[in-house]
């Protein structure tokens, strides 16, 4: 694969690539990361998943100045991207920063993170960007046949990981219907608000953290939506991946400005976004990865009493 990937890299953006490593970060299953090293560091990106909004997103943030949003490398032709066997191949210069899932934020950082958010729901995308962003990020619309298919699954375990996740699934069976239930509700519903792009995944793990900037990657998932989409994330239920006391919401929400939530709509950007972990990580379970336990508690926390699942029911 690497011979192959430099010789894309070569062809497509006249990168002379003399070294690539194989970054394993993140949760998309659909996409393999490297970093590249020629002339500079670069991220390179082959993916299936996703829509071609983000190349596009994060190109016009960049232009349009925004820091901590870096802006794509273009092809040789001037593309934001080359296709290459069925997938999109795209190239970002290299952050070399700390995850801040792993390091955690400080009171200042939170409150630079709200003044890159802010500035990323402040931006008004172009006529032609709008036409192609997605209002509903796409994994959503796979997940009530894929929560099917899981308790199926889940049904006859085959070993000691499956059982230990099938159990989880029936000791929450009640709270995990009444989340598919109410997503369901509410997305056939009109809920109203103004629209602006959204990232739709700004948990830690796609920010990354340097001594003069915070970068917020990994925009696969763009769409335009209601802020409540991206805020979600602020708000509570997310683990370490989110601020974990009041001090850390505040300090964000010092740096973004005064917001006013609608609770029907948080509720629904809730669900779906609980629907997507708890389904999406039961289903890579039953995959067989290698990593597979861990992810059996991440299922845990999402449906426990602190995770996102039971903060989607709630009226707050």
């Amino acid at each position: 694969m690497t011979d192959k990937l430099r010789r894309w890299l070569a062809e497509d953006f006249g990168l002379d690539v003399v070294a690539l490593e194989q970054v394993h970060e993140g949760a998309d299953i659909a996409a393999e990361v490297w970093r590249a090293v020629g002339d500079a560091s670069y991220a390179v990106k082959w993916s299936g998943g996703g829509t071609d909004a983000g190349p596009r997103a994060t190109a016009y943030l960049a232009s349009r100045g925004v820091q901590g949003v870096p802006g794509p490398v273009r092809t040789l032709t001037g593309g934001l991207w080359s296709e290459r066997e069925g997938r999109r191949l795209s190239v970002m210069p290299w952050i070399a920063g700390d995850r801040a899932a792993d390091t955690g934020l400080t009171l200042e950082q939170w409150t630079s993170y709200g003044v890159l958010l802010a500035a990323v729901h402040r931006a008004e995308p172009p006529a032609e960007l709008r036409a192609v962003l997605p209002r509903i990020n796409p994994i959503n619309a796979r997940m009530p046949d894929l929560a099917r298919s899981v308790r199926a699954r889940l049904a006859t375990p085959s070993d000691a990981v499956e059982e230990e996740l099938a159990a989880i699934w029936e000791a929450h069976d009640d709270l995990i219907t009444a989340v598919l239930d109410q997503c369901a509700d509410l997305g056939d519903r009109d809920l109203g608000g103004t629209p602006v792009l959204c990232h739709a995944d700004p948990h830690l793990a796609n920010v990354l953290v340097t001594p003069e900037q915070l970068y917020l990657i990994d925009w696969d998932d763009v769409v335009l939506a209601p802020p409540e989409q991206d805020l979600l994330f602020i708000l509570g239920g997310m683990g370490p991946i989110g601020p974990t006391t009041l001090d850390e919401q505040e300090a964000f929400f010092t740096g973004y400005g005064e917001v006013e939530l609608d609770p029907t709509r948080l509720a629904y950007y809730r669900s779906a976004r609980a629907i997507e972990d708890f389904v999406g990580w039961s289903d890579y379970v039953l995959g067989g990865a290698p990593d597979r336990t861990d992810r059996v508690e991440v299922v845990r926390f999402i449906l426990g009493p602190d995770g996102l699942a039971l903060r989607a029911l709630a009226s707050d």
